[in-house]
């Protein structure tokens, strides 16, 4: 039996010291902590989250959620409207969300500062609020993705033993495109699970099922395997598919990656491929800021797809890049301005090509008008 327990914390968002490249969130808001689908592949349950070790079992109910919120934005000096990354350590839409609509009061909050969200969600009770989104998606954006990692019920629950079905998600994502088109909509395909979800079928279905739906995007991930996380998914290993435990020790070697590189590059390359061949985007759309952030905003987006394309295909210097685009994220000015004092090399990565690179977009870009511009 899942036990609910109300709490108070004394925060309820969180600013990220990098925005995060995958999802392009800039704060994160946990209206719960701990997750009732109880997902056996939950990285939630490594130690670098510091949740309780019975996270699927007890739920932790924050208290006055929208108060603190509404009083956090409102007092706010130097907080800028950014992406929220809603959910992360639990599921904003878990069985708890029905009871005590913490998930819904938060977006209320965000709604009333023009504050875009992104949540990711294996539950369809997100539908219930559907009309909140709309809004949302129409004052600033909004984005729903769907986790799902496997077309197979039986391997879903497995991995997944009371989320919705795979087929209810893929639904809930094509009901969310018809009723709310602005909302973007993708599917996190994310882990691949070895051995369990990562057959040629299963990964070309995942993408043509995207399509099919009308989601904006899929974005994929392999498997990581830390700590207590690596150990709670062993031991469900050994108690229903024995036969794969040895197969793991070989593939990820105490890493908390697969040390078998050319298996991560195979995987990348055929989904690279599925993607391309039913036109379905691998990475989501970024919201633009209409302040002196928009330029910084659309180079890092640049140089973030770089630098992902390059790890994916297992080419080496990816970081560099990324890096160049973290640091262009959390600019306290524009770029351009930087560029015309020329102090581009300030930026810490930025030099050398990824310089050039970067000063070919600051012109692609820069829409800013002066008196040279008329002559």
């Amino acid at each position: 039996m899942v036990k609910y327990v109300l709490r108070e914390y004394k925060t309820i968002l969180n600013k990220l010291k990098f925005i995060d490249t995958w999802f392009w969130v800039r704060y994160t808001c946990n209206p719960y902590q701990g997750c009732e689908h109880a997902c056996v592949y939950c990285d939630a349950r490594s130690e670098r989250y510091y949740i309780h070790p019975e996270f699927d079992q007890t739920i932790f109910v924050k208290k006055n959620v929208k108060e603190k919120l509404d009083a956090k934005l409102r007092r706010a000096r130097t907080l800028l409207p950014d992406v929220v990354g809603i959910g992360g350590t639990c599921d904003a839409y878990q069985p708890a969300e029905m009871n005590y609509k913490n998930t819904r009061k938060l977006l209320e909050v965000f709604l009333k500062y023009k504050y875009p969200v992104f949540l990711s969600t294996k539950s369809i009770g997100v539908l219930r609020d559907l009309d909140l989104l709309g809004k949302i998606a129409n004052e600033t954006a909004c984005c729903v993705a769907f986790t799902i990692t496997s077309l197979e019920e039986k391997v879903n629950l497995f991995l997944e033993p009371r989320a919705a079905t795979a087929e209810e998600r893929f639904l809930a994502l094509e009901k969310i495109k018809q009723e709310q088109p602005k909302i973007q909509t993708g599917v996190n395909f994310m882990p691949i699970v070895p051995y369990l979800a990562d057959s040629d079928e299963n990964m070309e279905n995942m993408v043509r099922s995207t399509r099919e739906v009308k989601a904006d995007f899929i974005l994929f991930a392999g498997l990581t395997l830390r700590d207590k996380q690596a150990l709670f998914f062993l031991r469900k290993l050994e108690e229903s598919h024995q036969n794969l435990v040895e197969k793991y020790h070989k593939l990820y070697q105490g890493n908390y990656v697969p040390k078998d590189k050319a298996y991560l590059l195979r995987i990348s390359q055929k989904m690279l491929g599925y993607c391309k061949k039913y036109s379905v985007n691998y990475r989501v759309k970024r919201w633009i800021p209409s302040d002196f952030r928009r330029i910084n905003y659309l180079i890092a987006q640049e140089l973030a797809d770089k630098a992902y394309e390059m790890q994916i295909l297992g080419k080496k210097g990816y970081k560099g890049w990324l890096w160049a685009a973290n640091h262009i994220n959390n600019l306290p000015e524009s770029i351009a301005i930087l560029a015309k004092k020329e102090q581009l090399e300030t930026i810490r990565n930025v030099r050398g090509i990824i310089k050039a690179e970067v000063e070919g977009l600051i012109k692609k870009y820069d829409k800013s008008k002066t008196l040279d511009s008329y002559f």
